[in-house]
């Protein structure tokens, strides 16, 4: 195998800080998103917003767990069980009529060897 030039692991090294940085601003947009729509919608004050906004932390990482512990349990890169089950909750909240289902919602995505859900772009 090949040694990786320093070029290239400083590119890759600087490719990965970018992607992280963008990836916590495209969260927090999220976040805030959420949180406005639910104001607009719920008319949210500051007990029942900082509620959502713990319900919200908890959900993500309950979301994140399950792709990863598919992932880690069952070997599955495809995270097959965590998209059905993943489904299976947002059918339940949105009814069927208004449910995307994650490979529409997502892409296609699977788990990387770092443990992140990645979308392979099949084109």
């Amino acid at each position: 195998m090949a040694k990786q030039s320093v070029v290239l692991r400083m590119a890759q090294e600087m490719c990965r800080k970018l992607v992280a940085e963008q990836t916590r601003a495209r969260l927090s947009i999220s976040f805030d998103a959420a949180l406005i729509a639910a104001h607009e919608v719920l008319q949210l004050g500051p007990g029942r917003a900082q509620a959502f906004a713990n319900a919200y932390s908890d959900a993500m990482n309950e979301l994140a767990e399950l792709f990863i512990s598919d992932c880690d349990e069952n070997h599955d890169k495809q995270i097959v069980y965590a998209k059905a089950k993943r489904d299976e909750l947002i059918r339940s909240i949105v009814g069927e009529a208004n449910f995307v289902p994650f490979d529409v919602s997502y892409g296609n995505a699977v788990m990387d060897e770092l443990k992140r859900v990645r979308v392979i772009n099949d084109q």
